[in-house]
C-alpha cells in the first residue's frame, strides 16, 4: 500500500461512524463519546459542562461523562 492510500485509510476510520453499543447508565465516557451518543460535537459538550447543562467526573485531567447524564439528555435506553 502506498503511503498517501495509508493516510486515506486512517483518516476514513476517524470519521467513520461505527454503532454504539447500548448505553449503560452505570459508566463512565469520554467527552468523545458522549458526543456520539448524543450525536453532537465534542465542542458541544465541551459547551454543556461550562455552562453546567451536564455533569462531569474528573480523573486528573481526563473528563468523563456519567452514562445517567447521556441518557438524561437523549432519552437512549439503558441496561
Amino acid at each position: 500500500m502506498k503511503a498517501q492510500e495509508i493516510r486515506l485509510t486512517q483518516a476514513n476510520l476517524k470519521t467513520q461512524s461505527f454503532p454504539l453499543p447500548q448505553l449503560d447508565a452505570t459508566q463512565r465516557y469520554t467527552v468523545e463519546e458522549a458526543a456520539r451518543y448524543l450525536r453532537t460535537s465534542r465542542w458541544t459538550v465541551y459547551q454543556m459542562l461550562k455552562n453546567s447543562q451536564i455533569q462531569k467526573i474528573k480523573q486528573g485531567k481526563r473528563t468523563f461523562i456519567p452514562g445517567s447524564e447521556i441518557a438524561r439528555l437523549s432519552a437512549l435506553p439503558t441496561r
